[in-house]
């Protein structure tokens, strides 16, 4: 890709992404609530008076209001700007990465749908410390569906997915190995869940965070959510202690963390997979596995 259609593509991911980023802080907002995302228009959470859309440019009405309602003065929380940045900055950094490495386009748009999802999951999450079913039942589905219509999700070794070859033909396959990444992914948190209430006397893990990763697995497939499984502990342990040492704090939530396992493995899949198969395929060859 040329260096000017790389900038182009970059700027106009980011700048999609702000906008989407926007509507992600609707969703955010209105979903633990069981209101519409789509009506009524934005509004102030003080005032209730609708915001124009001179206000509600991303990013840059946070700045030219000084961080205040027009209308009533009251303070606009920072984590409008900061959804919307982060939101631009993943979009134009994973659509770049992505399509560098030669995804097809409709995969592409598959992965920054998903990295969406994410982000709308990971900040209900931790405000309420629950991930909607109304993104992850649906979700789960979808991932079988798009299995069908885009078998590379499945089998792109150039992306790091090595599907499991199950059958000949590559849809079918394809719909095999989202089943079992499925089954695989909502399954270890389950068990993860089940000793850790032996273990704590209390619940570890939420049904939500089962189809989340049963989300995850259903779309990434088997070999990603297990590798999805072990490090997102990783980002939960820095967190923790984190929380703990500032807040006295034990219980965090969990669905933050395998999302941010999961973008790790968008972005840097293929080197991650590489450095698995060239320790381990050894070892799993003596047994008759295939990485």
């Amino acid at each position: 890709m040329a260096l000017a259609s790389q900038a182009f593509v970059v700027v106009f991911l980011f700048a999609f992404g702000a906008v989407l980023g926007s509507f992600f802080n609707v969703c955010i907002y209105r979903l633990p609530e069981g209101e519409s995302v789509v009506r009524p228009r934005s509004r102030c959470p003080e005032c209730k008076a609708q915001i124009a859309w001179y206000d509600n440019i991303p990013i840059l009405s946070y700045l030219l209001l000084g961080a205040k309602c027009r209308r009533c003065g009251a303070e606009i929380a920072a984590r409008y700007p900061l959804v919307e940045m982060l939101t631009a900055v993943l979009f134009a950094l994973l659509g770049h990465t992505l399509l560098t490495r030669g995804e097809s386009v409709g995969v592409v748009v598959v992965y920054l749908a998903f990295l969406g999802a994410l982000v709308v999951l990971s900040f209900i999450d931790l405000d309420h410390m629950i991930l909607p079913d109304e993104i992850t039942i649906p979700g789960m589905i979808l991932s079988v569906l798009l299995s069908a219509l885009l078998p590379q999700l499945h089998a792109f070794p150039a992306g790091g997915r090595r599907a499991l070859v199950l059958f000949g033909n590559l849809r079918l396959n394809a719909v095999a190995n989202s089943l079992i990444g499925l089954v695989v992914g909502a399954g270890l948190i389950y068990v993860l869940g089940v000793v850790g209430k032996l273990v704590f006397k209390k619940e570890a893990m939420g049904f939500g965070d089962v189809k989340l990763m049963g989300m995850m697995g259903g779309l990434l497939g088997v070999w990603f959510v297990i590798l999805i499984f072990f490090i997102a502990p990783i980002y939960g342990v820095v967190f923790g202690v984190i929380v703990l040492a500032t807040k006295g704090e034990h219980h965090i939530p969990y669905g933050p963390f395998l999302s941010m396992a999961a973008v790790t493995l968008l972005l840097w899949g293929p080197q991650i997979m590489a450095w698995m198969v060239e320790r381990f395929y050894p070892v799993a060859h003596l047994f008759g596995m295939a990485l």
